[in-house]
């Protein structure tokens, strides 16, 4: 199989050498007839190319023939390219003469040999064909299952899904991260693909990644690890861990062991996938076996083979007892039924009866045919071209993430793409192609997407990766510094570098003469001696820690990409404008690059320049920059004022695409000048933001900025817009014409009046507007009565923003009215598919759509008519699931509206509504008994009937109530009778000072009728609350706190703290929380509530009952002249985290020397406290890694090292904590 792509290879070289000479006859005086010589040679050659392919496998004479054509046709295309590369130094030479001596401004376009500047891209579908889910939805019901039981009382527990190869595993464990079940149980969910590489430290790096979705800057184990103990501590998390190959049980436990440490809340769960058997052994926990993927039925696999070959339509006329066949042959696998289906795309029968045949004499082995049958994949590549494409992505390592645009660039770069101009396609049209084919065929997978449709970057399979690293590994190489060489490396071409330790050579040039790629990564600079790989057409230093380019870089004739993007590179050498074959220029997240070489123009064959710097200074921009007029990558533009760097600039680069910033446009002072940019003849451009500056202008209105957004009129191809900063006081018309819009904002226009009509737009997904504040009506023009698309009615009914999903309102402080959209006939119907709505600052809206058919998340944030607003909209609204209120005034209270039409509503937060009195929409007295208000009668008072009409549905389907600094709040509670709160796991109660109440109802076994109840299941007794994390903090009138613990028996967290007026304590031990992880608890009323009732919380249950068997965080609350604490905590064998808060203890009781897993210690505020535990007790905690002291005067004076360094001071406490290895005192570091 190594010897696979050779055929292909020599073709591709011959060809490219063909083209070369082709193109070159006649430019050199003297060569003519030579060139003609070599091209008429090789086209003789090329003939016999194909059928050698063929034979290569048996014959090895051929094979041996093909590597010495190889190395001819390699020789022969350099000789070539050095040719082109001194007539391309020769144009520019002139071309400059010529611009210093006659001041032209515009130089005549340079182009290599052939160039041509490429017509709009061709449509092609680069969209992945979802591969039906096809057997495995009971494995996806049993795991799900089992990850959500409630029954877990451990803090991380593992599951492994093992099986063969290409049968399915992560996209088994992609299906379950993603299912609604998990969604729900899990506050935190993280995906790695592991690979072969086990190390801690890079998985939580990866961990970090996935949560922040960005690289972590900590790149030290301590410093992640404390980093992923904040993000994560105290929830229930879901970790992911893909292909893991790891069999040794230290590298397993000290991983698992960390993974503990960050997280203590209890029911977390590791979901990994494997081939090895090995690794269930060492990571299954207890009794817990893994869990055994078996293979699917033949008649499951023809179903994704039929997915993938037809892609929904009907199968044609005789296939489908030959694809039944076919499926018998997959082994099982899905990767080979979908495989195989791509390669039968577009197909007819006698290609579909051949590859049947060929099945039928494949070999079988543990993976069976799966082996055989990528192979044959490749084999059925149509191109030869294609085939090496595709063996050149051995270069990355397993589960690397592959950039679209950055794979076709490096095959570019490789020579691999030949431009058509037959059927007007470039180089990159010719790639995007190659790509879709691999995609389509499942030999690329896991593919993500813009917002428009756009496949950004995707993954190979491990068993593809195999199997395309098994017929390259004679060009390919990947040396770490655990690698050694034993092959014969003067074939190798490819050459990765991953060198993190400076012992590791650097490879010589005599060793590596003929490589044309060099990635290097890792601790090593550049110097002249390393830059002499003169074959090189690809240098890619991403990541790398090389911090200049020597000067040598400029002798690379050939090269044609290079990437330096996240390095710490200042500046670039003058030399590197000799580079005239450079195609790609990548200098992404450079932070200290501020300035480019002054001949910059002279990259005359630049197509990609991929930078990007938050830096508006025109000085910042490459000079001249129109002069490169291949130029299709230019994420932004910084407009200035001086020739070279104004938007004529942009004139000639027609073929820009992607995105495209324009900034400074206040620098543009009429539409003339604007069109000079020439937008509207740049088809190929997805994205335009427009960019001005807030300056002092002296223009007195705002026509002049209407008239320069009139003249940057895009291309109607446009699928996104942005506008920010625009001065004008009118939107261009231009944009309600833009068809394919996908996404629009406008962005603090502070003189825009009124909107674009946008209503009628097909495509429209996200609409954000923001800081428009001169606007103060959404009214008819908006929606569009007139003009509407065929696609946007329907049986009389007008639909319009037929496909927005996400909509946004904010900083309109003059915004009043919100219009309904109505037109003269039919129905309209307004948002079908919105499901994301957020209003944010618009402080005077008082009128409001209230139909929305399809919304399930809203966010209101800051206005002035907040009850109004809220009945509204709620009135109108059914699907909702998630409800953000945050300072919102003139709520007070929340309509019950909400509750009755949503019967979904799954997450309600309330944060800062200074006017909420009560959160329901009823009234009730409150029964007075000698001991103050009874809340049981408070919920027998309560004016909502349990009919039908007052059946408020949410509060049943309610998993999550937040609310936040509602100050005039004063009691929260819910009517009795239904199921409400049934579903409730997480409730927040945070500083709200008006409080006195919380009732939450609770049912009793007299009142369950388990007959009638959907949910019970075989016993008579209600069902808990589901409750995991309760927390009522800093509600300081609070005074009645009714809920039965013993009713709560999933709770994991629990925190009733800083509520200085609590006389009703929570009924119930403590204890009998088996679950509890972290408990945050007192004061309570200092003038009712004595220590003895404060003690009683922490008694312990009868034998076998445990003692709080998972708490590791404590916090205690207390009171000056509390001047003991629970001794009961002695017991509390798993306590990691101990904090003790306003006590007026004197001495730390030496029974802390048994709380043998403490690792942090936190005295906060206790002004009596002078002395730790014994010494011996302090020395007996040998986990404690942490001790902080605040507001804690007399223990602070004992414990400073500088008054205790003298050992004979009987006062001196600091021997018995100088071995801890981090001490804080009042915020000072004395320690670690």
């Amino acid at each position: 199989m190594a010897d696979a792509v050779l055929g292909s290879t020599t073709q591709v070289l011959v060809q490219t050498a063909i083209n070369s000479a082709s193109e070159q006859i006649g430019q050199f005086v003297g060569f003519k007839k030579d060139l003609q010589k070599l091209k008429d040679t090789l086209t003789e050659i090329q003939a016999f190319l194909s059928d050698a392919e063929k034979k290569q496998v048996t014959e090895n004479f051929v094979k041996l023939w093909l590597e010495n054509l190889e190395r001819v046709a390699f020789d022969a295309e350099n000789l070539l390219d050095d040719f082109n590369y001194e007539m391309i130094r020769r144009k520019v030479q002139i071309r400059n003469q010529m611009k210093r001596k006659n001041e032209a401004r515009d130089a005549p376009a340079i182009s290599s040999p052939g160039g041509e500047a490429f017509m709009k891209n061709r449509e092609t579908d680069s969209v992945t064909v979802d591969v039906s889910f096809v057997g495995r939805d009971g494995d996806v019901s049993a795991i799900v299952t089992q990850l959500t039981a409630t029954n877990n009382n451990e803090t991380i527990s593992v599951l492994p899904i093992v099986g063969m190869g290409g049968i399915g595993k992560t996209t088994l464990a992609r299906k379950v991260i993603n299912d609604p079940k998990i969604e729900k149980h899990f506050e935190k969910r993280m995906w790695v693909c592991v690979s072969e590489d086990f190390n801690s430290n890079r998985l939580f790096g990866m961990i970090l990644q996935s949560l922040q979705g960005r690289e972590p800057e900590a790149k030290d184990r301590d410093a992640r690890v404390k980093q992923l103990k904040a993000l994560l501590d105290g929830k229930k998390c879901l970790l992911v861990l893909d292909d893991v190959w790891n069999k040794e049980s230290m590298l397993w436990n000290d991983f698992l062991g960390s993974m503990k440490g960050t997280n203590q809340a209890m029911g977390s769960w590791i979901l990994l996938t494997t081939r090895e058997q090995q690794v269930v052994d060492i990571t299954r926990i207890s009794s817990s076996q893994g869990y055994s993927l078996k293979q699917l039925s033949d008649d499951q696999c023809w179903r994704i083979l039929k997915e993938n070959a037809f892609c929904g339509r009907e199968v044609q006329d005789g296939l489908q007892d030959i694809g039944l066949k076919i499926a018998q042959r997959c082994g099982g696998l899905p990767l080979a039924a979908s495989v195989l289906g791509g390669m039968l795309r577009i197909k007819g029968t006698d290609e579909w009866q051949k590859l049947e045949s060929r099945l039928q004499i494949l070999g079988g082995g543990e993976n069976r045919y799966i082996k055989e049958i990528l192979k044959l994949s490749f084999d059925h590549l149509p191109y030869p071209s294609l085939k090496k494409c595709f063996a050149y992505c051995s270069i990355f390592p397993k589960d690397f993430q592959m950039e679209r645009n950055q794979l076709i660039q490096l095959w570019a770069a490789e020579g691999f793409l030949h431009p058509n101009p037959r059927d007007k396609m470039g180089m990159e049209e010719v790639g995007n192609d190659y790509f879709t084919i691999l995609l389509e065929s499942n030999l690329f997978q896991d593919a993500e997407e813009d917002d428009y449709g756009n496949v950004l970057n995707c993954k190979m399979h491990d068993l593809v990766h195999d199997m395309v690293q098994s017929i390259s590994n004679s060009k390919t190489l990947r040396l770490t510094e655990s690698s050694s060489i034993d092959m014969e490396t003067s074939s190798i071409r490819y050459l990765a570098l991953e060198i993190s330790g400076k012992e590791m050579m650097f490879p010589s040039t005599e060793s590596f003469k003929h490589i044309t790629t060099l990635f290097l990564q890792g601790n090593r600079s550049l110097n002249d001696r390393k830059m002499s790989f003169f074959m090189l057409r690809v240098l890619n230093l991403r990541t790398s820690s090389v911090e200049e380019l020597p000067k040598s870089i400029g002798k690379l004739a050939h090269l044609r990409y290079l990437d330096s993007s996240q390095t710490s590179i200042k500046t670039l050498p003058e030399s590197l404008c000799q580079l005239y074959n450079l195609q790609t220029l990548r200098v992404k997240y450079c932070r200290s690059l501020k300035k480019f070489p002054k001949n910059f123009k002279n990259l005359v064959n630049l197509r990609h320049f991929d930078f990007f710097n938050y830096d508006r200074s025109s000085d910042i921009m490459p000079f001249e920059i129109g002069q490169l007029q291949f130029l299709q990558t230019l994420p932004f533009f910084n407009i200035g004022e001086e020739r070279g760097r104004q938007i004529g600039e942009l004139r000639n680069l027609k073929n820009l695409s992607g995105q495209l910033e324009l900034r400074n446009l206040e620098l543009v002072k009429s539409k003339e000048e604007a069109e000079s940019a020439n937008l509207i003849g740049k088809p190929n451009i997805d994205e335009f933001r427009l960019l001005w500056n807030e300056i002092d202008d002296s223009r007195n209105n705002d026509s002049e900025y209407n008239r320069v957004l009139e003249g940057l009129h895009p291309h109607q191809n446009l699928k996104g817009l942005v506008i920010e900063r625009f001065f004008g006081g009118q939107l261009s018309t231009w944009i309600g014409k833009l068809g394919k819009l996908v996404k629009f904002e406008l962005q603090n226009c502070k003189n825009c009046k009124e909107l674009p009509t946008l209503g009628n737009m097909p495509f429209l997904r996200f609409l954000h507007l923001d800081g428009l504040d001169s606007l103060a009506s959404i009214g008819p023009s908006f929606y569009g009565r007139s003009g509407v698309h065929s696609g946007s009615t329907s049986q009389g009914h007008v639909n319009l923003f037929p496909a927005l999903e996400d909509l946004s309102l904010g900083d309109m402080p003059n915004l009043r009215e919100w219009m309904e959209a109505t037109v003269d006939d039919g129905t309209v119907v307004v948002f079908p598919v919105l499901h994301t709505m957020r209003i944010n600052n618009c402080p005077q809206l008082a009128t409001f759509p209230n139909y929305f058919p399809r919304l399930e998340e809203l966010n209101i944030r800051k206005t002035q008519n907040g009850s109004a607003l809220m009945t509204y909209i709620c009135s109108g609204v059914s699907t909702l699931t998630r409800l953000f209120v945050e300072n919102v005034n003139g709520l007070t209270k929340v309509p019950n509206v909400l509750f009755q039409n949503n019967h979904k509503l799954a997450h309600l937060w309330l944060n800062d509504c200074g006017d909420l009195t009560q959160f329901l929409d009823f009234s009730f007295e409150v029964p007075q008994t000698s001991e103050g208000p009874n809340c049981q009668s408070v919920l027998e008072h309560t004016s909502i009937d349990n009919n039908a009409s007052q059946h408020l549905a949410g509060l049943e389907s309610l998993e999550e109530l937040f609310v936040w600094g509602c100050h005039s709040l004063e009691s929260i509670s819910i009517p009795k009778g239904r199921k409400y709160l049934a579903a409730l796991r997480q409730l927040w109660i945070w500083s709200c000072n008006g409080l006195t109440h919380l009732s939450i109802p609770q049912i009793s076994e007299s009142e369950w009728d388990s007959t009638s109840s959907p949910f019970s299941s075989s016993g008579t007794c209600p069902p808990p609350l589901p409750l995991e994390r309760l927390t009522v903090y800093e509600c300081p009138n609070l005074i009645s706190f009714p809920i039965d613990l013993t009713r709560t028996p999933s709770l994991s967290s629990l925190s009733i703290s800083k509520c200085k007026e609590l006389t009703d304590l929570p009924k119930g031990k403590l204890c009998s929380l088996t679950r509890l992880r972290q408990l945050y608890i007192g004061p309570f009323s200092e003038t009712t509530t004595e220590l003895h009732s404060f003690l009683y919380l922490f008694d312990a249950l009868p034998p076998p009952h445990p003692y709080f068997p998972s708490l590791s965080i404590l916090w205690l609350y207390g009171w000056p002249h509390w001047e003991s604490l629970p001794k009961q905590l002695q017991h509390l064998s798993a306590l990691t985290t101990l904090g003790l808060y306003g006590f007026g203890v004197k001495s730390l009781p030496d029974w802390f020397e048994k709380l043998s897993s403490l690792e942090e210690l936190d005295l906060d505020n206790c002004k009596k406290l002078e002395n730790l535990p014994s010494h011996q007790s302090m020395r007996s905690l040998t986990r404690l890694r942490g001790l902080w002291i605040r507001d804690c005067p007399l223990l602070k004076e004992r414990c400073n090292p500088v008054s205790s360094s003298s050992s004979s001071d009987p006062m001196s406490e600091w021997s018995k904590i100088s071995h801890i290895p981090f001490i804080v005192i009042d915020g000072k570091n004395i320690r670690g």
